[in-house]
This record gives C-alpha cells, structure tokens and sequence, in this order.
C-alpha cells in the first residue's frame, strides 16, 4: 500500500506539470486528475500508517506496512 501511494503522489505530481507545460494536449482536467491522484496517494499513506500502527499496539507485534 505504501508503494501505490508513493506512486500515485508521483504520478500526480507529473501528470500537473505536464499539463501545466502542455495544456493544449492533455487539457485543463490533467490538473483535476493529478489533484485527484495525489490525495488519494496520501490517504493511502495515511491508511498504512494508521492501520500498522493500531494492528501493532492490539498485538503486540513489529511490524511495517
């Protein structure tokens, strides 16, 4: 999960400079689609923190998501 998250926030990040330099091809909604992309990267990162976290302290356990 931490993977796709720090992807998404990537692929967000990219997709609003590309479309910041490039409007007329991908159109004002990349801003939308990369705005889109990078909080759900964060809610992904904030979901695996939370739940490792909270798993870890119920069980007693090391662990990392």
């Amino acid at each position: 999960m931490k993977i796709i998250g720090i992807l998404l926030i990537i692929i967000g990040i990219i997709g609003i400079v590309l479309t910041v330099l490039l409007p007329e091809a991908l159109g004002y909604a990349g801003l939308i689609a990369g705005a889109t992309a990078i909080l759900t990267g964060v809610v992904f990162l904030a979901s695996c923190s939370y739940r490792a976290t909270n798993y870890c302290q119920r069980r007693n356990n090391d662990c990392g998501c």
